[in-house]
């Protein structure tokens, strides 16, 4: 015989309600055991191509804030001039860091607003005679697309040039560099950065002023903007476990 208040048998509506949180305890204590699998399994597999790829693009995405700016803007790039010899451009400064309202000039701010520019980094060089001078910029942009669609954007064969705001540094071959003295531009697309270079004479005078273009004397632009390009646009190697990636 059964102890006292302990029924052989339930009936009616408590039974359904003994039976119903039956059902939902042993349903709850599925999935704590599924969700506990499922998060370990998460926790010790390997990253998806998926993943590693987002990762990368993040990465590379980042390079213009972890990267010193020593880095990005080299103290000398080699180039060759119209004569077919080697000489060396120099680094004059590194801007400290402008907006990219400070660093683009009224032909191109619109473009750069719709495209989203998050920040430009601008750099001046000197040829090696000291003749021509030059400002190379790093315009940021969220993602590839809004990069490419801001180069179109771009003039390349006004006279002067424009785009870029030059950068004057004090007491250097570029103390005289201004605007109204851009003679040439280039430009490269890498990721979500577009590289612009903006040329002119060290003496400060305006395009207008120049008898006839000469783009060949503006030749150290374009090694400038490979130079600079080159460590945004290296491949980039997702490597789990390191102090850049976690994995």
């Amino acid at each position: 015989m059964p102890p006292v208040g302990y029924p052989r048998y339930v009936t009616g509506r408590r039974a359904a309600l003994i039976a119903i949180c039956g059902v939902i305890a042993a349903g709850s204590l599925g999935i704590a055991i599924q969700a506990a699998r499922y998060a370990h399994e998460e926790s010790t597999r390997p990253p998806s191509a998926v993943e590693i790829a987002q990762a990368r693009t993040t990465a590379v995405a980042q390079r213009w804030e972890r990267l010193p700016l020593r880095s990005i803007f080299p103290a000398t790039v080699a180039y060759t001039t119209a004569q077919n010899t080697t000489e060396t451009a120099t680094r004059l400064a590194i801007s400290s860091g402008d907006s990219c309202g400070e660093s683009l000039d009224v032909t191109v701010a619109g473009a750069a607003s719709r495209f989203g520019c998050v920040a430009v980094l601008r750099a001046s060089y000197a040829d090696e005679l000291g003749g021509t001078v030059y400002t190379v910029g790093v315009v940021v942009f969220p993602a590839s697309a809004n990069a490419r669609g801001f180069a179109r954007s771009v003039p390349a064969t006004t006279n002067p040039a424009t785009g870029l705001n030059a950068l004057a540094v004090s007491g250097t071959a570029a103390a005289r560099f201004a605007n109204q003295a851009r003679q040439a531009i280039a430009t490269a697309v890498t990721g979500p950065y577009v590289v612009l270079a903006v040329s002119g004479y060290a003496d400060g005078r305006p395009a207008s002023e120049a008898a006839e273009p000469r783009n060949s004397v503006f030749g150290p632009a374009r090694r400038l903007v490979a130079a600079v390009e080159a460590p945004l646009a290296a491949p980039q190697r997702v490597s789990c476990g390191t102090a850049e990636f976690t994995c």
